[in-house]
């Protein structure tokens, strides 16, 4: 297995270091002149156009979505990032387990070039992955061919290493859950199994790239009211959840806490008592315990991205993503857990096994 770094600049020339990195860069003076929009592109086609090149050596037309992780609205990055209506659309659908093709790759490349998104992409024969600071990296299964791999690098102005930083944590165990059907009614199966669900307020047989995923939308086109029912579907689900399996409070190990800048909206959105609540909050414990009185704000709190964490009980693990999803897994009363998700109007799928890999139970 081949691991290679691609990147744009020329390491042994010592000013790389005062190159740009970002698409944020632009309109910022490097080397005596102006990064411009078209510049920019031109090297953003270099990555491209290098991916392509090696696709068709490998005769590859697909290629599957390892993961992936989008950063912020897309209204943010229509307004910062540049899409086009394509790839506004692109980054609306993009998820764990997409089949994409080769036009769909090369605007993947860009979206993850201009860091609105970050993710994997990979068939039998090559993996693609991104890093830090404009680099971009590959892992190729056929070692024989690294000569003629590296001459299509060269080829299209780039540079390539083997890679020292080793971004992408492959987990095998991690399977693939979009093959299964949404909302399809199954019943209990006999027995005390693990489930584990992922929930969305939006429809994803349906989905479109003027759908909201982000709390910051609210400052770029959100109604702060249409946000708030949509924040209370979650809200009321999750606290008849707790009530269905008898929990009256739980223990956090961890939690990650930003302030509202980091957020980018304004502090207006969040009332006295929830500020109070993230002020008193310690930063650095062994463990803190979160009372069925404070349920609704420290969730409304975690809906909104001002804390991060990861709930576990012996009966049930709670956990956000980046994009407005909800992941609930439990033993047993599947069907029960699954009337509740669709009578507050929302969508439920059901993600593969081997799920003892997926959530650590205490």
């Amino acid at each position: 297995m081949l691991e290679i770094d691609l990147y744009k600049y020329n390491l042994d020339n010592p000013t790389y270091i005062d190159d740009w990195t970002s698409i944020s860069d632009i309109g910022k003076k490097f080397h005596g002149k102006i990064l411009t929009y078209q510049n920019y592109l031109q090297e953003e086609d270099r990555y491209v156009n290098t991916i392509q090149e090696l696709l068709q050596f490998f005769h590859v037309q697909n290629l599957t979505v390892d993961w992936c992780s989008k950063f912020f609205s897309l209204r943010y990055h229509q307004k910062h990032g540049r899409l086009t209506s394509v790839q506004s659309q692109l980054y609306q659908k993009l998820d764990k387990g997409l089949i994409v093709n080769k036009n769909e790759i090369a605007d993947i490349i860009r979206l993850n070039l201009r860091e609105s998104i970050d993710c994997s992409l990979s068939n039998s024969a090559i993996t693609i992955y991104f890093g830090y600071d404009y680099y971009m990296a590959i892992k190729i299964a056929d070692k024989s061919t690294l000569h003629s791999i590296t001459n299509i690098i060269k080829r299209h102005g780039l540079f390539w290493r083997f890679s020292k930083n080793h971004y992408y944590s492959e987990d095998k165990n991690d399977n693939v859950a979009f093959e299964f059907t949404w909302n399809n009614g199954l019943i209990n199966p006999p027995g005390d199994y693990h489930h584990d669900l992922r929930i969305s307020k939006d429809d994803p047989l349906n989905r479109t790239y003027t759908e909201w995923s982000h709390f910051n939308e609210v400052e770029n086109g959100l109604s702060f009211q249409d946000y708030q029912v949509v924040e209370n579907h979650y809200l009321q689900l999750l606290l008849e959840i707790l009530d269905f399996f008898g929990i009256q409070e739980f223990s956090l190990d961890s939690l990650d806490k930003y302030n509202i800048e980091n957020l980018m909206v304004s502090s207006h959105f969040f009332t006295q008592a929830e500020e109070t609540f993230f002020q008193q909050l310690p930063e650095d414990f062994e463990k803190i315990t979160i009372t069925n009185s404070d349920f609704s704000i420290f969730f409304r709190l975690m809906f909104r991205r001002r804390i991060q964490a990861w709930i576990e009980t012996d009966f049930l693990s709670i956990q956000f993503d980046s994009s407005y999803r909800l992941y609930l897994s439990f033993y047993g009363h599947k069907k029960e857990i699954q009337n509740l998700i669709e009578k507050h109007g929302l969508y439920w799928q059901e993600r593969q096994p081997p799920y003892h890999e997926a959530v650590h139970f205490s």
